[in-house]
């Protein structure tokens, strides 16, 4: 949804690949050869780098916080919310089109991310603390650049969002809508059915 929303605007917008790459592999790159986090993406002019991770796998945001804040001139950060339990049954019912084995919410659980170790996320609890966590994280690094960075929180089942971001960016409230959603994620799974499946 934000990659659509700015680029209705009119921004310049990537959307997990970078170039020829995964945004998420020249950021890592970059980071772990001490340089700034962008510098071996091989693209200019960006306007808006609405996805960088390349999966649960992969989350270089989360990370690499703390490089990617401080190893960027100046950048407005968007932190988005959902309800936790919508969010959760959500990446239980993402299957992606490539395998069938696994879902969103296992490959979150398999993954070794910061904050979110291996086997841990296996319940809407577990998550939110993740996620809680994560949000401040992101509070305090971006709050150690006065002046350089912005934080902008929106919650994306809000449904004034679209003016919330007009008045944030000018771009018309119309340009925001759903556009991260796939037929085969329709299926919904209860609470309590993930509740006995964990």
């Amino acid at each position: 949804s934000l990659h659509n929303y700015f680029k209705c605007g009119g921004y310049k917008s990537v959307h997990w690949r970078c170039g020829e790459r995964y945004c998420s592999e020249c950021i890592r790159e970059a980071v772990q050869a001490g340089l700034p986090p962008f510098s071996k993406c091989n693209i200019t002019d960006i306007d808006s780098y609405a996805q960088i991770d390349r999966g649960p796998e992969n989350l270089v945001q989360v990370n690499y916080l703390n490089e990617i804040v401080g190893g960027v001139p100046n950048a407005t950060f968007i932190l988005t919310f959902r309800n936790m339990t919508n969010w959760y049954m959500s990446m239980n019912n993402w299957q992606s089109i490539h395998s069938s084995e696994i879902n969103m919410r296992q490959r979150f659980e398999r993954a070794n991310i910061t904050g979110l170790p291996r086997g841990v996320g296996r319940n809407v609890s577990e998550f939110s603390s993740f996620y809680c966590d994560y949000v401040k994280r992101v509070r305090e690094e971006v709050a150690k650049y006065p002046g350089r960075h912005e934080l902008i929180e929106i919650d994306i089942e809000d449904p004034t969002v679209g003016w919330q971001m007009e008045e944030a960016f000018g771009t018309s409230h119309t340009c925001w809508g759903k556009k991260n959603t796939a037929k085969h994620n329709d299926t919904v799974i209860s609470v309590e059915e993930l509740q006995r499946r964990d």
